[in-house]
Formats: C-alpha cells, structure tokens, sequence
C-alpha cells in the first residue's frame, strides 16, 4: 500500500534538541509511518525538501486565538509561521463557562481586545463542541480562564470570593477539566482575575492536582513587583500541589529592566527545589493588550458600563491622572510600569484614521493632554480599544529566550486571513514570532543552535503539556510537521506593515494534511481539540 505523503531529501531537526540529521518522512493519513534515510516505497505525494528543514509542528504555547476562532477558523496567520498546534484560554480569558444572565457583561469584557463572541453556550463542554464544529485550521488546546471562572460565579465586581462563591468556581473548573481543560489561567492584572486572592487561587490550584491541570499565569505585576508576582505564582503551585507556566516572563518599565537577572534566578532556585515551573516568551520589545489596562484595577470594579461611568465623572477622571500620570510625560500602573504616551501605539480601533497612531500624536492632533486623549478615546469607543507598548528591553528578550526553562508564545491577539486589506496595526507578533525565532535570534543572531529553537517551539511545550504523540518527528506520531529554509525564513510584519506573511516556510502539515503547500495556503479544516494525554 502506498504512503499518502513522503517528504524526501530533507534535513530532520526532530523537536528533541537533538542534531539535525538527513531523513525522510513518511506519512500515511494522520499518523507518521516511517523516518529514515533514503526511505523505500511508494506514496501518492511527495514533497521534494532538499536544502530544507523538516520538523514539526510549532506549538504556540501562548495564544488568544479562542477568542477568534469562530470568525477565523482558518488561522492562515498562524498555520503560515508553521503552527500547528495552539494553547489558548490564555491570562484569564477564555470563551467558557457563560453565566446565561452574564452575556452582556462577558461579551464587553471580550470587545476590549476586538473579540465578538455570540455565546451561545454555557458550559466549557458545550462551548468547546461549538469550536469542533467550526474546524479550525489548527489543534487547540484549551485553558479556562479565572476571568471567566469568577464572571460566572461572581460576577465582575471587586470583593473576595465567600465560601459559596468558590466552591461555585470548582464546580466550574472541574467541569471544564472533565471537558477537556488542560489546567486553569490567570490574568492578574485584568479584572475580575485581578480581584482574585492569594488563597482563592490556591484553592482552585489544590482543586484541581489529582486531574494534574497547569497553572498558567499572567502573574500580578511585571514591573516594579514582578519579583513578588512571580513569588506568588511559584506558590500557587507548590501549595496547590500543580505545575506553574508563566506567561511571557518579562520585566516591564525601563526603570525596572535590572530586575530580569533575578526574576530568571528564581525560576531556576524553585526548579533546583523541585518545583514543577517554566514559562514562556515572544520575541519582541513591545507586548499587546487592551488599551483600558492603562487604568488602575479599582476602576474596573463592576464591569466596562461602570467603567465608563467612572471615565465620564470628572472627579474620578481626575483621579485617574492623577494616580497614574509621572512628571507629565509618562504614565505608570503598579502592574505593567511607567511608559511614555510616545511608547504607546493604538493597534484597533473602530477609527481606522487613529491605528497606529501613539497616545502622543493623538494628543497633538486632539489638542489636548496625551492622558485626556487616552480617556477620551476610550470613552468615545466604549473601551473597545487594542494597544501595542513599548516597554520592554531588547537585551532582556534575548536572555528570556535563551533560559533553558523557557519556551516560545505569540501572546497574539487575533487571527487574519487572506491577502486582501485588513484593519488595524495589530503585533506583529500575530504573523511573524516563530520565524522571528528561526530567522533573527538563531539564525543571525546565533542566540542558539536551530535545533535548540525548535526544541522551544515543539517537543519542549509538548512534554510542558503532556502532549502524547505530538510535538516530535517519531514513528506513529501525529503528522503535523512544518518545512522551511533555514537560510531564507524571515518574519515580514513589522509595526508599521503588520499583516504580512513570512517567507520561507513553503510547507505545513497539519494531521497528514498539506494546510501551506508550496507556498499557498489551503485551509483544510483539519485541525483538532485536543484533550489532556492526548
């Protein structure tokens, strides 16, 4: 019988760290049959890879694309880095669970990152049926997110959970886990998770160490308290008895860039104790989120309506500014540090005309103070505003992705395809992270080896998640596998031109099935919802 696909003539890095070395692979549907030099046989494909690389699927390790899916079942922004694989239900948020007379409330808090979600189910179970019957381009693995776990037992108000309240959340998280969670994610900067207790998020943590789920945390603070955030979150697991993923591990404010040497050191001591804990990173100096986590958390408290009361009350407004604005020019929140409003750049906006403008060019063109401007904005746009900051060091981002305890995450937000004009100046992070890895930090800057960086981005996250037969070029395997030119891949999207594809990844396979072939791009709606040990 013949292999339905055989890729000949390549250079094999098998996700393990280990040399490249020249093999074939074989395929037959969806599984690996063979690898091996100078492979015999017939099969009704073949892809010549010679001067090329043949590894696997990348896994996105950090990604919001549930929160597009279902407008974008595609992923062609994605599937083109290489992606086969993604963890979503990231920093709190996720689609599931839906309190039914929440819907208003759960909607708003995902428009702030351009999410429109019809919420049309109620249960994680239910929600991730929904996501199998879109098919996606890509696999998924999912997180629940505390934000989501607290809307539905809480509410979005401020107050710690009573007793009721959290055995309501473990209720939640558990049926999320039967379902098919793989662990429960933190955004501790975001409310309604940012009002979340110490002692609330080990409870869930210890609630959920016999379905062995991960802890994923967008820990408290990255600035001036990042050392104490990441305390916190390597306790969480200890006292909960699970693993610790940190989410794009940095020290954010350039006052506070000396910090990182420490941060990295205490991974390392509570992996030298034993401790079950890693993290992740993308590969830029500027981070991605909703332009309303400018604001201090009490702000929040009550959802976006009582946000945009609070915005609208010149009082409180004063407040506002006057908590957060330094000397003028910059402005500070305890969780992300002090930036300039020229390091802040409006990344979607139902304006179009102010994408990609900074907070200090629409000042200028407002006539008004930068903060005035940022508040009126999001008044005018009812919160429903992205942002991209510059806030981080370019030196520190190398000495991240370098650490042997981490692996590689877009942190991206949102999902495009098609070559046609699309909206916005989103991250760029959204087409280009893994190239960017593969081009730029192993390639030219020769950070480390290529195998090492797709080690990061494949076998490494494959055993963080306990993936079984994903993430390694082995026989009887899953065939997700990716082809690219060591010497050619390059991340296109820049700030300025984000919705540009990379080059040099002229094949991706996902579950047997060529979704990038030669080039072009054919969403193939094979990818699958994967389940813990799966």
């Amino acid at each position: 019988m013949a292999w339905s696909l055989l890729i000949r003539n390549g250079s094999l890095v098998d996700g393990t760290g280990a040399p490249a070395r020249a093999a074939d692979v074989a395929v037959e549907g969806d599984r690996i049959a063979a690898v091996g030099s100078g492979l015999q046989g017939e099969a009704l494909r073949v892809i010549d890879a010679a001067g090329c690389v043949v590894a696997p699927g990348f896994i996105d390790v950090h990604s919001h694309s549930d929160l597009f899916y279902l407008e974008c079942p595609s992923a062609e922004s994605k599937v083109r880095q290489g992606c086969t694989t993604e963890v979503v239900g990231m920093c709190s948020f996720s689609p599931a669970p839906v309190h039914p007379s929440r819907r208003d409330v759960m909607r708003a808090w995902a428009g702030g990152v351009g999410a429109s979600l019809d919420l049309r189910w109620e249960t994680f179970g239910q929600y991730l049926d929904a996501l199998r019957a879109a098919r996606p381009s890509v696999n998924v693995v999912h997180f629940v997110g505390h934000g989501a776990l607290r809307l539905a037992a809480i509410g979005p108000e401020d107050r710690q959970a009573a007793p009721d309240d959290l055995r309501a959340m473990e209720r939640l998280l558990a049926e999320a886990l039967e379902a098919g969670a793989f662990g429960y994610s933190t955004g501790l900067v975001y409310p309604p998770s940012a009002y979340g207790t110490t002692g609330e998020l080990i409870a869930l943590a210890r609630s959920m160490a016999r379905s062995r789920g991960l802890y994923f945390s967008h820990i408290r603070g990255e600035s001036s308290m990042v050392a104490d955030s990441i305390a916190e979150a390597i306790r969480i697991g200890e006292e909960g008895g699970v693993g610790v993923q940190i989410a794009h591990v940095k020290a954010a404010g350039r006052e506070n860039w000396s910090r990182m040497d420490a941060v990295l050191a205490m991974i390392a001591r509570a992996r030298e104790r034993g401790l079950d804990v890693a993290g992740d990173v993308y590969p830029y100096a500027a981070g991605s989120t909703k332009m309303d986590n400018l604001l201090p958390a009490w702000a929040h408290d009550g959802g976006i309506a009582k946000l945009l009361e609070r915005i609208a009350d010149r009082p409180t407004r004063r407040r506002i500014v006057e908590e957060c604005l330094v000397d003028g020019e910059r402005w500070r929140t305890v969780s992300m540090g002090a930036v300039g409003f020229d390091e802040v750049q409006i990344a979607t906006c139902a304006r179009r005309e102010v994408e990609g403008m900074t907070l200090a060019g629409l000042a200028r063109q407002t006539s008004t103070t930068p903060a005035e401007a940022m508040l009126d904005l999001l008044s005018e746009q009812r919160a429903t505003v992205a942002m991209v900051v510059f806030s981080q060091s370019p030196d520190n981002v190398a000495k991240v992705l370098a650490h042997p305890a981490i692996m590689i995450g877009s942190d991206s937000i949102g999902l495009f395809a098609g070559d046609g004009a699309r909206p916005g100046k989103p991250h760029p992070r959204a087409y280009g992270t893994f190239p960017r890895v593969l081009g730029l930090y192993a390639r030219e800057q020769k950070l480390f080896p290529l195998e090492t960086a797709v080690h990061k981005m494949t076998g490494m996250p494959s055993a963080r998640l306990r993936l079984r037969d994903r993430g390694l070029v082995r026989e009887r395997w899953a065939a997700d596998l990716v082809v690219f030119d060591p010497v050619a891949v390059k991340d296109e999207a820049t700030f300025a031109e984000p919705h540009r594809y990379p080059r040099g990844i002229p094949y991706v396979i996902v579950n047997g099935t060529p979704v990038v072939d030669g080039g072009r791009f054919r969403a193939a709606g094979g990818g699958r919802v994967l389940t813990p040990g799966r």
